[in-house]
C-alpha cells in the first residue's frame, strides 16, 4: 500500500466518525493537515476533520476557516460535491454562531453546486438549514414546512442518515409548536432508525434530551430529570461535546429548580458557565433566568443581581440589522431552487404531481 493510499483509508475513517460526532481532538487532527498539503482531496479531507474537531467544542472561527479552506481544496481537486459538503458545514457553523445571513450565503453557493451535480440529498441539508434560519425570525411553522419537505426527500432517494437527521429536526419544530404527540413520533421514528446502527453519539444525546424536555412539559419532572442527565453524559461520554452538555445541563437545572432540589443551583452555574464557553445567548438567558428564581426562591436578592446584570446585558446587545425584504428573497430563491432540483430528479411519470 503506497503512502497516499495509506492516509486516504485513514483520513476517510476518521472523517466518517467526525461526521457522526465523534471528530478526533483538534491537535491530531492539525497534524493531519500538514502531512496532507501536497494532495488537495486528502488536504480537504484533513481540513474537514479539523473542521468538526473545533466545532466540537464550538470554536466557531476556528471550525469555519477549516470548512471554508476545504471547500476550495476540494474544488481544486475536481472533488465538487465534497466541496458542496464543505460549505453546507460552514453554513451551519455561521448559524451556531448567530450569523444567519452568512448562513444565507453559503447555502445558496451550495444550493448552486448540488444542482449542477443533482445531489438531491445536499439539497435535503439545505432545506434543514433554510429550517434554522426561521427560527431565528421566530417562524417555526415555516420552519416545520422546510424540515418536513427534507423528510419527504429523504425518504424518496431512501437515505436512512439523512432521514433520521431530519426527523431531529422535525421533532425539534414539534417541541416548540408545543405538538408533543407529534414530536415523539418523530423521535421514536429516529431512534428505530438508530438501530441500523447509524452510530451517532450526538443523536443518540439527541434522542433522550428532547424526550426529556417534552416529558418535562408534560410534567413529568422526575421522568425528565432521568432523559436530561442521560443524555447530558451522554455527551461528556462523546468527548465532552460542549454545545450537547450546555443544552442538557440547562435543562437539567431548571427541572431541578421545579423539583426544589438542593443541587439546582449548582446544576445550573454549571450550565451557565458552559453556555458561555459554547456561546449560546439562548442558553445564558435561561440560565440567568432560572438562577434569578433560584435565590429569590431562597430570599437570597443579593445573589440574585449578578444574573439580573447578565439578563440586560444580553437584552441590550444589538439587535441584528437584517432587511426583511432581502431575507424574504433569499429564502425564495432557495426554496424554488431547491423545488426546481426535486422536479429535476423525480421520474417523468412523477411531474404532474404538486410538490408541496
Amino acid at each position: 500500500m503506497t503512502a497516499r493510499l495509506a492516509l486516504l483509508t485513514q483520513l476517510e475513517t476518521v472523517l466518517s466518525c467526525a461526521e457522526c460526532g465523534s471528530p478526533p481532538l483538534p491537535d491530531q487532527a492539525q497534524q493531519w493537515v500538514a502531512e496532507s498539503q501536497a494532495d488537495p482531496r486528502l488536504h480537504g479531507m484533513a481540513l474537514d476533520i479539523l473542521g468538526h474537531a473545533h466545532q466540537h467544542f464550538s470554536a466557531h472561527h476556528a471550525a469555519q476557516a477549516a470548512f471554508s479552506a476545504a471547500a476550495e481544496r476540494y474544488r481544486q481537486a475536481g472533488q465538487i460535491g465534497s466541496s458542496t459538503n464543505s460549505l453546507l458545514l460552514l453554513a451551519t457553523s455561521y448559524l451556531l454562531n448567530d450569523q444567519p445571513l452568512l448562513a444565507l450565503d453559503q447555502w445558496t453557493k451550495a444550493l448552486m453546486q448540488a444542482k449542477g451535480a443533482q445531489n438531491l440529498g445536499q439539497c435535503v441539508r439545505v432545506y434543514l438549514g433554510i429550517g434554522q434560519v426561521y427560527i431565528g425570525f421566530n417562524d417555526d411553522e415555516a420552519s416545520l414546512r422546510c424540515s418536513e419537505m427534507a423528510l419527504k426527500m429523504a425518504v424518496a432517494i431512501a437515505d436512512p442518515l439523512l432521514e433520521c437527521d431530519a426527523l431531529l429536526y422535525v421533532a425539534s419544530d414539534q417541541y416548540r409548536l408545543q405538538r408533543y404527540a407529534q414530536a415523539l413520533e418523530a423521535i421514536a421514528r429516529a431512534e428505530r432508525l438508530m438501530e441500523l446502527p447509524l452510530h451517532n453519539k450526538v443523536w443518540a444525546a439527541e434522542i433522550v434530551y428532547y424526550r426529556g424536555l417534552i416529558h418535562a412539559q408534560q410534567g413529568m419532572l422526575q421522568q425528565a430529570k432521568v432523559e436530561l442527565a442521560t443524555a447530558y453524559d451522554l455527551h461528556c461520554a462523546n468527548d465532552d461535546n460542549l454545545w450537547g452538555r450546555a443544552h442538557a445541563l440547562t435543562g437539567l437545572g431548571e427541572i431541578l429548580l421545579q423539583l426544589q432540589a438542593a443541587e439546582a443551583e449548582t446544576i445550573l452555574l454549571q450550565a451557565q458557565q458552559l453556555a458561555v464557553q459554547a456561546g449560546v445567548s439562548s442558553l445564558q438567558t435561561r440560565c440567568s433566568k432560572a438562577l434569578i428564581d433560584c435565590y429569590l426562591a431562597k430570599q437570597q436578592a443579593e445573589l440574585a443581581l449578578p444574573f439580573y446584570a447578565q439578563l440586560f446585558a444580553q437584552q441590550s446587545l444589538p439587535e441584528r440589522k437584517i432587511s426583511a425584504t432581502h431575507r424574504k428573497k433569499i429564502i425564495m430563491q432557495l426554496e424554488t431552487q431547491s423545488r426546481v432540483l426535486q422536479l429535476q430528479k423525480m421520474p417523468a411519470t412523477s411531474l404532474h404531481q404538486p410538490v408541496v
